[in-house]
């Protein structure tokens, strides 16, 4: 059994430098199709966390009317409280509304001297709503949106990050796209890359192949070579794809640390997460194109 499978891999080395010009252009064309797809997964990741920020920060803000009773403000906070798509509601009395105030506008001297003057709280209690979705802001403010609210409501602001999210949804899906159909145009070119590296090979060992025949290899003894040539192809590929990507998250990561500062967000942190579900998958997944490929090159000229 030693000796069986020494042979085989002495044969498939020899193989890999025989055909060393079509074994780099091989590892080249499958580099560039996993760039091409990891490229999109963590592409997907970023805009994905993008997104999730954006959403964060939308609300709906009540701002009422000084003179609007406390308790009605709660009625109208219960209403609200019961609609499924309202995730929370932050209640903000008057005071809390003239502190957040005079703390935002700690350095401007004039705004802090005409709240002086006034000599009593100008402000009105403030009702922040927050959605489950960013989709299901509409209908609040529908509900909102009632002769018994807005008769107590002074002003009612809407911070809709929509059409941000939809420009990152519409880039996201180009990308998507783009990849996908990039990977599948570079996933044939692997294919035939492989199919015609293992016929080459086939064609300049034919001689060797049919005496080996002769005195009585077995089919698997004469497959194996090719088979282990192409897979040290995917393994070499796959490795430098892996240092390739890593090292462009490795650079990348400082700089989206400081775009996404408290989320929590690391491109690396991302990377190594998925590893074994996404790169294992992308490894298994060229063994077996490898396998198929090399396959019927061999069942169509080795004729067995």
């Amino acid at each position: 059994m030693f000796i069986f499978f020494s042979r085989v891999l002495k044969f498939a080395w020899q193989n890999f430098w025989r055909n060393l010009g079509l074994s780099l252009i091989t590892i080249l064309i499958l580099i560039t199709t996993l760039v091409s797809v990891d490229t999109v997964y963590l592409v997907r990741g970023i805009t994905e966390t993008a997104v999730r920020l954006v959403e964060e920060r939308i609300d709906i803000s009540l701002n009422f009317k000084t003179n609007a009773p406390e308790e009605k403000i709660a009625e109208i906070q219960k209403t609200l409280q019961a609609e499924p798509k309202v995730k929370n509601i932050i209640f903000k009395n008057k005071e809390k509304v003239l502190e957040e105030f005079k703390i935002k506008h700690k350095n401007d001297k004039e705004v802090l001297d005409a709240l002086e003057e006034l000599g009593s709280n100008p402000l009105g209690a403030v009702l922040v709503i927050k959605a489950r979705n960013a989709a299901d802001y509409e209908e609040i403010i529908k509900t909102i949106d009632l002769p018994e609210f807005n008769s107590l409501i002074e002003e009612k602001t809407f911070d809709d990050h929509g059409p941000v999210i939809k420009k990152i949804g519409i880039f996201t899906n180009r990308v998507e796209q783009g990849g996908i159909l990039l990977g599948l145009v570079l996933t044939i070119v692997a294919f035939l890359t492989i199919f015609n590296v293992i016929r080459l090979s086939i064609i300049m060992h034919g001689e060797e192949i049919g005496i080996m025949k002769l005195v009585g290899a077995t089919n698997w003894f004469v497959r194996l070579p090719f088979l282990v040539e192409i897979f040290f192809l995917i393994v070499v590929a796959w490795l430098i794809n892996l240092g390739i990507v890593y090292g462009a998250v490795s650079l990348l990561d400082p700089v989206l640390v400081k775009f996404f500062e408290g989320s929590g967000f690391s491109l690396r942190g991302y990377f190594v997460q998925n590893f074994a579900l996404f790169f294992g998958a992308e490894l298994l997944g060229l063994i077996f194109l490898g396998f198929v490929s090399s396959s019927l090159a061999m069942r169509k000229y080795l004729k067995t």
